[in-house]
């Protein structure tokens, strides 16, 4: 059986803001957090297994940062006072934007959290190679 996210990523969709699963299928019930103009949830299709990867995605549907407003801006500190509370007594967390129109997932930018920061140390390899090599040879296209 292959893992959820060679699932997901052999159904071969592209989600701009017509099919943003996001704002269009969203199942309430797996939001962890929310916040005025945010919602944290787990990451249902990780790269990498682990149970503490969380997003942080606005309400709003935008594709870029630089879209973001001051207001929505300023509420995302209530985003990071939570990932602080929550990754607290997990090893160490890091985070990292999704802003993309690489065909590669959905058009609605959202910030990436994981209980490991990536090293040469901790990066299981094999795992890694296998990914970047799936993509690279064009697994992720329908036939």
């Amino acid at each position: 059986m292959l893992p959820k996210r060679e699932l997901y990523d052999k159904q071969n969709k592209y989600f701009t803001l017509e099919n943003c699963p996001f704002c269009t299928k969203l199942n309430k019930s797996k939001i962890l957090f929310e916040s005025k103009y945010w919602f944290v949830m787990h990451n249902e299709y990780p790269y990498f297994d682990d149970k503490n990867w969380l997003m942080a995605i606005p309400k709003r549907h935008i594709e870029f940062t630089i879209d973001l407003k001051v207001n929505e801006l300023v509420d995302f500190l209530s985003i990071e006072k939570f990932m602080k509370n929550y990754y607290k007594n997990l090893w160490e967390y890091f985070s990292f934007i999704r802003q993309s129109k690489s065909n590669k997932s959905v058009e609605h930018m959202h910030y990436h959290y994981l209980t490991w920061i990536p090293s040469a140390k901790v990066i299981d390899w094999e795992k890694y190679f296998k990914i970047k090599n799936w993509y690279k040879n064009g697994s992720n296209t329908s036939k």
